[in-house]
């Protein structure tokens, strides 16, 4: 070979070995552009936990976006493992989370309570009650006046029955006639109490 043609071959080589890297270098570029511009490919949602899934538009905002499906931008991140909600990307694919539905308020809790309809000295005493819980069987006490009841001699136990209001006359103790005011309570295993005291005179 000769001198001329060994020079050329040198610098054919140092050439081609300067311009590869480049263009290495320049496809990658290439490749990483053509990445950023691909749609990406929806993630796999758990279908129970999304009611919808939203593509994010150039301009759109969480907060712009959970206005549209009625919830709390915060409830999107949340759901979307986002860390930094000003700065979200169109393109992206969201889960639009369940709405919470809202959690009934508690039944407001009823006290049972009874009054005094009728007395008959020394013989009965008919109540009256109100807020009565369903299905339950209250026991009966009759006592002296300012016991509320507590302690005092079993007369009877009433079912409660379909609840709420009811009737019922009951025997005023042998042990306790005479007396000018007596108290009279109504107590169920439940929990459940009322009581009210009465004059032991016979009313209308």
């Amino acid at each position: 070979m000769s001198t001329r043609t060994r020079t050329y071959a040198f610098a054919t080589a140092r050439q081609f070995t300067f311009v590869a890297p480049t263009v290495r270098l320049l496809l990658a570029c290439a490749l990483t552009v053509l990445a950023a511009l691909m749609p990406l490919a929806p993630p796999a949602f758990a279908a129970q936990a999304c009611q919808a899934q939203h593509t994010i538009r150039r301009g759109e905002t969480l907060y712009g976006i959970g206005l549209r499906y009625n919830l709390t931008w915060d409830r999107i991140a949340q759901a979307n493992n986002i860390t930094t909600p000003n700065r979200i990307f169109a393109g992206r694919v969201l889960c639009i989370p369940v709405s919470r539905q809202p959690q009934p308020a508690p039944a407001p809790r009823l006290i049972p309570t009874f009054t005094i309809r009728q007395v008959v000295r020394d013989q009965s005493v008919t109540i009256q009650t109100a807020n009565f819980p369903v299905g339950r069987k209250f026991d009966v006490l009759i006592g002296a006046y300012g016991t509320a009841g507590v302690g005092g001699v079993y007369v009877t136990t009433t079912d409660s029955g379909g609840g709420g209001s009811f009737g019922a006359t009951y025997t005023i103790p042998a042990a306790l006639r005479g007396a000018r005011r007596l108290s009279i309570r109504l107590q169920s295993a439940s929990g459940h109490f009322s009581y009210n005291w009465f004059w032991n005179n016979t009313t209308n």
